[in-house]
């Protein structure tokens, strides 16, 4: 019985323990839900006036109309909010001219100053703070031209002027709320648009004002909590829960004159527990202090609950106590019927014992039982050697042996010179130590062939306890060892390519970067990835994309050293460990560009001859890490940057990538909303007929006016957009918006104009695109003779044949094509002839050392050349100087482009440089145009 009650008191203790638990735990995730949400809305409040800040850093002035506009919708948003203004540093110098201003806005107005409870005319002063605007002006009238300079929160506002941050107020009288309730005044300061911000020195004197919001922090907090149903219970059933009541201190001081929200916790929705069980219990937890921060002024919340104490919150130990007590009572009654029953049983025993000895006779036919047993059963003495003295049939036939040729001989004849292995050492000690013993083995056949056998020994023991043999069961699991052999090499190796996976990787990466520490040697982990593999695999189908990068695995194999590991992580992404070569301390950078050159290579591919390339990152150990995951990472990092340089080439990691990176992100997030809120925008260079000296053409380039980082390059943009897939939305935007500004510009009499678009390797691959374009053609009812689209050569050799077909429906459509950056490729003649091409235009890399390089110089006249003997009119792009100009013309090229004849304008100044290059026309001047824009 003592025993019970001592279990029971112990069983009510830890449940009580785990309920009261519980209940801290609630309430303290209750709490906290209670103080996020506070510091959620507080920090919506402080960036309501963040957001009037920036209205101000975004232009160079803001007139009084604007400020309402603006600022209205945030007063109904947030009705604690009593006032938003801003405030202007005004010198004496300035205070006529000011006060003018005033009086035209609240006649009568003048800078005035609280002296005590009263305004008044402000004292003469070196320097004012004033309000200047101030929203709603129908309740704070009288706060304009009000100077806050000695407002006694200085210190306060110096440290917001010299961060550049909000600062909050501690709490004060306020003319718009009663005089029971304070309130609080956020400020912000404002700087002089367009000033650089960069120090301390520098934002002190770009100081020009600042922006400030009044607000009743009791009702700012009520309105925070207020959505989410916080205040107050909702759902009665929650009650029990929801218990919480909490006080709002907007001070570091928990004192009553700081105090502006208080909620009591709800009264107990269930029955009380009754003394004196409710003494047994623990008191509900102690109250709960956070701290939050509301524009650099700590607030504390203080979170509570009632001290009633539920019976539904610890019915659980209440109902343990009750049930032990019964427990208890029912057990000390069991226990005596127990002692009843063990005398009966003591005469049971001796009765089974003589049927003991008759069962014994039974053993005779176990003997039966062991030579009919499909496992192997062997019996061997206890003596020196363990010789065997006993195998069954099913040993025969397992081993090979016969029986006569292992009795008498050691067991571990069947392990022949495998004896180091665990499994033979763990049943020779369970056979020295006379235990019960248990391995897995590989034994030898006869024959010589391996086999695996789960082995148990146990000792035999006779009448006096001693050990007179040992019996061995033997279980043949060949086929299951095969089977998890099988298993492991799946699991860590790629299903297509036969390649470690990332897990053997990451085994092999680390005992490799153990080996390069001790050995003193450098260890490079290279991540590659294939250029454009999601374009390729579109056009050759899943089926002919395994087959293409079960060829790049066997080249990348060819191309390493012995010792190296290449894995596949997955898709067109593979790692590999890279080792010096002997007598080296370091790998070379020959190794990473032979892995480049070996991908490089065409290959045949369903008898279409295909062409790829890879990006690569190289981590360097123990430069970069230690760690297999942290190289793995950093190498996947300086991949990246690779393919962001175009692809073809490796990076070694640096610090500055991982910050780049982060930059890629948020620009690849802020990109898929460009087109959404029409940032991208079109600009045209004028494509010159050297001849006549006329503009005849305009090429279509598409630039990005972010709203934050300003005018983005292309070069910036254009890789992730053809990364992302995000260059098929925008270059059917390009092309349309392009057709129709041409359908405009020939409406305005210009019809001796085209316009070329450039297209990427994206766009032709899609099924569609054909139909795309002469759909925009339909739509804007633009003559298809006066559309070129530029396809790179790269593009059009990833796939020549479906290039063939597209640029023959594009010519069905009547639209001219050009080779853009021709000779940058790898397109041959062969090729050449076969496309259906109008215009060669000659990259600017070429035209740029023309003058002074012979070999680009060859370059060039090599492909006006050929174009001219194919029939193909030829452009030059990048032409800045007259000496290129010169030169060109000499060698036969008819039309050109470049910043020597104009920079790439908007449409918007496009009329201007038309009417200039006519008027030079006219002239007999038309070259060049003379337009920096």
């Amino acid at each position: 019985m003592l025993c019970g009650l001592g279990l029971t008191a112990l069983l009510f203790a830890g449940i009580s323990r785990l309920e009261q638990d519980r209940i801290v735990l609630t309430f303290t995730q209750r709490a906290h839900v209670r103080v996020f949400a506070l510091s959620e809305g507080i920090n919506n409040v402080i960036d309501t006036l963040r957001s009037v800040n920036n209205l101000y850093a975004s232009r160079p002035a803001v007139s009084r109309d604007e400020f309402r506009r603006f600022v209205e919708p945030l007063a109904v948003r947030y009705p604690f909010v009593v006032g938003i203004s801003y405030l202007r540093f005004v010198d004496d110098a300035e205070r006529p001219a000011f006060e003018a201003a005033l009086r035209q806005v609240l006649p009568g107005a003048r800078i005035t100053e609280l002296r005590g409870n009263t305004l008044a005319t402000a004292a003469r002063r070196p320097r004012y703070r004033v309000i200047e605007f101030v929203e709603p002006f129908a309740t704070n009238a009288a706060a304009l031209g009000l100077d806050t300079m000695f407002s006694g929160d200085e210190a306060s506002r110096r440290h917001a002027y010299d961060s550049g941050l909000p600062t909050a107020g501690r709490l004060t009288t306020l003319a718009q709320l009663p005089k029971a309730v304070s309130g609080m005044v956020v400020s912000m300061p404002v700087y002089r648009f367009g000033a650089p911000l960069g120090s301390v020195a520098a934002r002190r004197a770009a100081l020009v004002g600042e922006t400030s919001v009044a607000i009743d922090p009791g009702a700012m907090v009520a309105h925070v909590l207020q959505p989410s149903g916080l205040p107050q219970l909702v759902h009665a059933s929650n009650r029990r829960l929801q218990r919480v009541g909490l006080h709002v201190y907007a001070d570091e001081r928990k004192s009553s004159e700081n105090l502006v929200y208080y909620t009591p916790p709800p009264g107990l929705d269930q029955p009380a527990v009754p003394p004196p069980f409710s003494w047994l219990l623990p008191r509900p937890p102690a109250p709960l202090t956070v701290t939050i921060d509301v524009a650099g002024r700590p607030w504390h919340v203080v979170a509570e609950m009632d001290d009633a104490v539920g019976l539904a919150d610890h019915l659980a130990s209440l109902s343990a106590l009750a049930l032990g007590l019964v427990m208890t009572l029912l057990g000390t009654a069991w226990v005596r019927t127990l002692a009843t029953r063990n005398r009966t049983i003591t005469d049971q025993v001796q009765e089974r014992t003589a049927q003991l000895a008759e069962a014994n006779r039974s053993l005779l036919l176990r003997e039966r039982a062991i030579e009919s047993s499909t496992n192997t059963i062997m019996i061997m003495e206890a003596g020196a050697g363990n010789p065997i003295v006993y195998v069954n049939p099913a040993f025969e036939l397992q081993t090979g042996y016969t029986r006569d040729e292992v009795l008498g001989r050691s067991a571990r004849v069947l392990c022949r010179d495998d004896l180091g292995q665990p499994g033979v050492l763990s049943i020779a000690a369970a056979i020295r130590e006379q235990r019960d013993g248990h391995a897995v083995l590989r034994n030898y056949r006869k024959d010589g062939t391996l086999f695996w056998v789960e082995t148990y020994v146990s000792p035999v023991r006779d009448e006096r306890g001693v050990v007179t043999h040992f019996v061995s069961l033997h279980y043949d699991i060949t086929a299951m060892k095969a089977y998890e052999t099988e298993l492991h090499h799946q699991s860590t190796h790629d299903a297509l390519t036969g390649l470690p996976n990332r897990q053997l990787l990451h085994e092999r990466l680390h005992e490799a970067i153990g080996r390069a520490m001790h050995d003193g040697h450098s260890l490079w982990v290279v991540s590659l990835d294939l250029d454009r593999f999601k374009f390729t695999n579109s056009r050759v189908g899943h089926r002919g994309g395994d087959r293409l990068l079960q060829v790049v695995a066997d080249r990348l194999q060819e191309a390493l050293r012995p010792g190296s590991t290449l894995a596949r992580l997955g898709g067109d992404e593979f790692a590999l460990t890279l080792l010096p070569d002997l007598g080296e301390r370091q790998p070379r950078p020959e190794q990473v560009q032979r892995l480049l050159a070996a991908l490089a290579a065409p290959l045949m591919l369903d008898d279409k001859e295909q062409f790829i390339s890879g990006s690569a990152g190289v981590a360097v150990c123990p430069d970069d890490g230690t760690d297999a995951a942290v190289l793995i990472e950093r190498a996947d990092i300086a991949m990246f940057r690779a393919k962001e340089m175009g692809g073809n080439n490796f990076q070694f990691y640096t610090s500055a990538m991982r910050e780049r990176l982060g930059e890629r992100v948020q620009m690849e997030t802020a990109m898929r909303r460009a087109l959404e809120r029409r940032e991208f925008v079109l600009y045209y260079q004028p494509q010159v007929d050297i001849a006549t000296g006329r503009i005849v053409a305009m090429e279509a380039l598409v630039r990005w006016q972010h709203p934050e980082l300003g005018m983005v390059a292309p070069g910036r943009f254009i890789p992730l957009a053809e990364e992302t897939g995000m260059i098929l939305p925008l270059g059917a935007w390009v092309l349309e918006s392009a057709c129709r500004q041409l359908v405009e510009w020939q409406r305005e009499g210009r019809g001796y104009l085209r316009v070329a678009v450039n297209v990427s390797a994206r766009q032709m691959a899609e099924h569609d695109f054909v139909q795309s374009v002469a759909r925009v053609l339909e739509e804007t009812g633009l003559d298809p003779a006066t559309l070129e689209l530029e396809l790179t050569e790269s593009a059009v050799m990833n796939d020549v044949e479906h290039a063939i077909d597209v640029m023959r429906a594009l010519k069905r459509l009547g639209v001219k094509l050009a080779i853009d950056d021709f000779g940058t490729g790898y397109s041959s003649l062969a090729h050449l002839k076969r496309f259906a091409v109008d215009v060669l235009k000659i990259d600017q890399a070429f035209v740029r050392d023309l003058t002074i390089d012979p070999d680009d110089a060859a370059i060039v006249t090599t492909i006006i050349a050929l174009a001219a003997n194919l029939n193909l009119q030829v452009i030059s792009e990048g032409v800045e100087t007259v000496d290129q100009l010169s030169f060109l013309r000499e060698h036969g090229c008819s039309q050109m482009q470049g910043y020597y004849f104009s920079r790439p304008v908007p449409a918007t100044a496009i009329g201007t440089v038309l009417d200039e290059n006519e008027a030079q026309v006219v002239a007999g001047n038309g070259a060049p145009l003379g337009v920096d824009t």
